[in-house]
């Protein structure tokens, strides 16, 4: 959770220009808009949460949301695997919560 309050804000503004860039190289905007237009009007009927239309920053909530995930399952791993502490930092890190 800490990690997440402090470090989410960075990552978008380090991430935002990258992934802008990236959707305006293969002009994914044009196809994004009405599908995610549409898509919204049936949540209405669905019950299903809306989606971001901003294209630029649903991906890269995307992303930094996959990023977390993937932080979270290595965390894991490192907790109930000492061996997976391959690092001194990670053995600093973790090693007094094994304790």
């Amino acid at each position: 959770m800490y990690l997440i309050k402090t470090t989410t804000q960075p990552l978008t503004t380090a991430f935002m220009p990258v992934v802008k860039e990236a959707i305006e190289t293969v002009e994914l905007t044009k196809y994004w808009n009405p599908l995610a237009t549409k898509y919204n009007q049936t949540t209405k009927l669905t019950g299903k949460p809306e989606i971001n239309p901003d294209l630029d920053k649903y991906v890269t909530d995307r992303a930094i949301t996959g990023l977390f995930y993937l932080v979270k399952q290595e965390e894991k791993k490192i907790r109930l695997d000492p061996v997976a502490q391959v690092t001194d930092l990670l053995k600093k890190v973790f090693g007094s919560l094994l304790k």
